[in-house]
């Protein structure tokens, strides 16, 4: 006797909830985007997803977010695009664990920031402040081209089917103190409205895996902070070093990580030893290859912990960025210093680590191409021909405020 399985056509929304699509919502809407309140609505809408698995809700929303601020993935999807797709977000939890039970908020943020989207959590309380901060941060959003606000809720406080569930924030309606919520399970329930007060209270509903309250997370592009970083360090490295080699080293650090810390990510959410065991038993190569991958790892990582440099930091990520960094000799004193001190260093280590070193090194100056603001180029070509034959190098300021020095940073 054979049971057929009980399925489901969409889920009608309840009552405190208002359609995208109904007359109400198209009023709210058009209100919204007369007060200038639905600007990423345009953006988010172009790239608006179904989530793949019941369990995808977080990858969805994070793809959803990097195609609308036009981050590139630098992965093929499907030859010859390069489009983010949630089967490229596998570097902090293993796909097929998320497909059972998702992400939480600590996971979709490691998601975020490996796929540079700078990350700020603020987390969820029932108080006034808490409210009048996320009202802030909305608005905010809702008018810019570069920030989005992603909402890890419970449905259950809406009155919804299910529990925990993230979606992007597209539209904010003044009159009513409500927010358009671009809920990727379109499959169960479409776009839809809900006030404030409700959408804090599902956010203040306890996580299971984390103990803690879901929150509200805000998204911006990291590649225009990356910039300002770079000229912040190469600005450091055309001043004079200091007397002490020691004393120079350590101020050499830790100007270092303030400027690239946040960049320096060593994810160790990665199971290798479950990957192991997705191989089909009878498939001995594949696991051979985990393990040396595995062990390869490792000892990249024991050899950078060695280095001064890593035990400064603390940390053998930050000291692989250093020292894969692009100096540009002849620049300055302190810049030729770090770069002779990065070339015996690499001397020093295993074919792995030196290919390791430099497959980042060449990431670095990729990005930095990439992450190069856009200069005022009437204002850069008059200065140019106005300073011809000025080997002292010219200065400007391009549209958005950034100083750049043609003479000394032509790399960024």
């Amino acid at each position: 006797m054979s049971v057929t399985a009980k399925n489901f056509y969409r889920r009608s929304l309840p009552e405190s909830c208002i359609d995208f699509s109904s007359e109400a919502g198209k009023k709210m809407f058009t209100e919204s985007l007369l007060e200038g309140n639905a600007n990423i609505y345009f953006k988010l809408a172009a790239h608006f997803r179904t989530q793949d698995e019941p369990a995808y809700c977080g990858l969805s929303t994070l793809v959803m977010v990097l195609n609308s601020l036009e981050v590139d993935p630098g992965r093929v999807w499907k030859s010859p695009w390069r489009y983010y797709h949630e089967s490229m977000l596998d570097c902090c939890v293993p796909l097929e664990n998320v497909k059972k039970t998702g992400i939480n908020l600590p996971q979709f943020g490691c998601l975020a920031t490996c796929n540079r989207l700078q990350t700020v959590i603020y987390t969820a309380n029932d108080t006034d402040f808490f409210l009048n901060r996320f009202r802030e941060n909305l608005i905010k959003s809702v008018r810019s081209d570069t920030d989005v606000v992603v909402a890890s809720y419970d449905r259950a406080q809406l009155d919804q089917t299910g529990s925990g569930h993230f979606s992007p924030l597209a539209a904010y309606h003044s009159a009513t103190d409500s927010v358009l919520i671009m809920d990727v399970a379109r499959f169960k329930y479409p776009p839809h409205w809900v006030t404030l007060k409700q959408l804090r209270k599902s956010m203040c509903s306890i996580e299971n895996t984390t103990k803690k309250p879901r929150d509200q997370i805000a998204l911006i592009t990291k590649l225009f902070q990356f910039a300002q970083s770079v000229i912040s360090w190469k600005n450091f490295l055309l001043e004079e070093p200091i007397s002490d080699p020691t004393e120079e080293l350590q101020l050499v650090c830790r100007r270092f990580a303030q400027c690239f810390a946040d960049y320096a990510l060593c994810c160790t959410q990665k199971n290798l030893d479950q990957q192991q065991q997705l191989c089909k038993k009878e498939d001995s190569f594949c696991k051979d290859c985990i393990f040396q991958h595995s062990e390869a790892c490792k000892e990249i990582c024991a050899e950078l912990r060695k280095t001064p440099i890593a035990q400064i930091f603390g940390t053998s990520s930050v000291a692989a960025l250093m020292l894969a960094w692009p100096y540009e000799i002849g620049c300055s004193t302190r810049n030729d210093r770090l770069a002779e001190m990065a070339r015996e260093k690499i001397e020093l280590f295993s074919a792995d680590t030196r290919n390791e070193i430099n497959q980042l090194h060449i990431q670095i100056q990729t990005l930095m191409c990439c992450s190069r603001p856009p200069p005022n180029l009437d204002r850069a070509l008059s200065i140019r021909s106005n300073n011809s034959g000025n080997s002292g190098g010219s200065s400007y300021s391009s549209e958005n405020g950034f100083e750049c020095t043609c003479g000394i940073d032509t790399a960024l």
